[in-house]
């Protein structure tokens, strides 16, 4: 189970077609179970590729035979969260979880909704009630992490993004994510460890400075910059970044 969030990863794998072989028919139930996997996968597939909107009509459609998988609760919500229809999303979301209690996709899902819409206590809650579920989902962990450092609770957040990665070591954004939280508890040398795990070193040493600036660091955010521009000269953001902290301290 993977879901999307804040920090942006997708909501599931598109699962290959079941097929029976052609001696082996299949009873009723087993025929509508293929038929509803089928009608999952095809939703998941364009709310995947970004077809939100469409992902709408076909589950409109789907309802009106009568469609009432628990999983397209949750595919539903991610259509509405993408076109902007948040609070149908969380109603809709708030719904499921109550129906389907011990489902960890469907309160990620949640906890990714609240988080966006600013209400980040109610997210940490939601995404804890989906890592309980689910404690080896990478994503969850890496989410939950970001809504605490959103609550300006950076140790939890550090100990998270670590969790996660032990899951799931391939994860930039996470290394990333890590890498803000430890810069802001001012480790910057560990801070810096992680962003080159998953960056360059011009990338890097950017990111750094870019969380220097977040925490009010202004002197060390400018030393990074410019060790961003030597280790990537004429690198656009760092250029840009260390030209208005030196207009902004100009007199």
């Amino acid at each position: 189970m993977r879901t999307s969030s804040l920090l942006l990863a997708g909501l599931a794998l598109l699962a290959p077609a079941a097929w029976a072989a052609p001696d082996m028919p299949r009873g009723p139930v087993a025929e509508e179970r293929a038929r509803v996997d089928a009608q999952v996968n095809v939703v998941t597939s364009l709310i995947d590729t970004g077809l939100n909107e469409k992902a709408l009509q076909v589950l409109a459609d789907v309802r009106s035979q009568g469609g009432d998988d628990a999983r397209l609760d949750v595919l539903q919500a991610r259509a509405l969260h993408a076109t902007g229809m948040s609070a149908e999303a969380r109603a809709l979301l708030e719904l499921h979880t109550a129906r389907v209690p011990r489902d960890a996709e469907g309160w990620s899902t949640l906890g990714i909704v609240l988080a966006d819409a600013g209400d980040v206590p109610g997210s940490i809650r939601a995404l804890e009630r989906a890592s309980k579920l689910d404690p080896d989902d990478a994503v969850v962990l890496n989410n939950l992490g970001f809504a605490h450092l959103s609550a300006n609770d950076a140790e939890e957040a550090v100990r998270l993004f670590r969790a996660s990665l032990t899951r799931d070591p391939s994860q930039v954004r996470t290394r990333n994510n890590l890498g803000f939280a430890l810069a802001r508890l001012e480790r910057d040398m560990e801070a810096l460890q992680a962003f080159r795990a998953a960056n360059t070193e011009g990338n890097a040493r950017y990111n750094l400075g870019v969380a220097c600036v977040n925490r009010g660091d202004r002197p060390s955010a400018i030393t990074q910059f410019n060790a961003a521009l030597e280790a990537a000269p004429g690198h656009p953001a760092a250029t840009a970044a260390l030209d208005r902290l030196l207009t902004e301290a100009s007199p």
